[in-house]
């Protein structure tokens, strides 16, 4: 079994995947974004991420929502033959209409003022994505809202795509072919439905 890599979504970090429902899953790692040093493209947020993490043509990649994005970004790069994809894309078309069209005026966003929000709303702590969205990179997330808008997906580039996805998500919408599709589950499906997605990645690895 090769090493598999698998990011967070955008406003999250490897805590989206509970160690206490993912810990079991051999040679995978989940992984955080590293420190923001100005990227503006998907591409650029993939060599960051092969630099400060070592992954090599030989690991598995794969990621939720922007990270599955930014999985095959570096599968790209290096020619990886197999990414997983949960709740992501491998096309920016995939993405509900109405939020591409925001995404041009992310650098008007006030993403301060949301933290600020999730905050006051999440005041217990007990929200575990609000408290990461809290405390995640402003520049980081408004910089990738843009970029996703000018992203090219896999483009030439081929390779076996295992991917979940939440019926009822209204972020990146699901696939109609090529997906095991969850009933039940929206955008976050990594943290509502952990035991499947679990069990996915475990099923996908296991192989590699």
């Amino acid at each position: 079994m090769r090493k598999t890599i698998i990011l967070p979504g955008l406003g999250a970090d490897s805590g989206m995947y509970p160690q206490t429902l993912y810990h079991h899953l051999s040679g995978v790692d989940f992984l955080d974004w590293p420190p923001y040093q100005g990227e503006t493209t998907l591409t650029a947020v993939a060599r960051r991420m092969i630099d400060e993490y070592g992954i090599t043509s030989g690991w598995g990649v794969g990621g939720a929502s922007l990270g599955g994005m930014v999985a095959v970004e570096i599968a790209r790069l290096l020619n990886i033959d197999r990414v997983i994809l949960i709740g992501s894309t491998t096309h920016r078309s995939a993405i509900h209409p109405a939020l591409m069209r925001l995404s041009g005026f992310a650098h008007l966003a006030h993403v301060a003022q949301l933290q600020w929000l999730a905050g006051k709303i999440n005041r217990s702590g007990d929200n575990l994505f609000l408290s990461m969205f809290e405390k995640a990179d402003a520049d980081f997330m408004k910089a990738m809202a843009q970029a996703i808008f000018h992203w090219r997906g896999m483009g030439g580039h081929r390779c076996r795509v295992h991917h979940i996805h939440g019926a009822r998500d209204r972020v990146i919408l699901p696939p109609s072919r090529g997906a095991t599709i969850i009933p039940d589950a929206g955008h976050l499906l990594p943290m509502t439905h952990a035991g499947v997605v679990a069990r996915f990645i475990a099923a996908h690895t296991a192989a590699l």
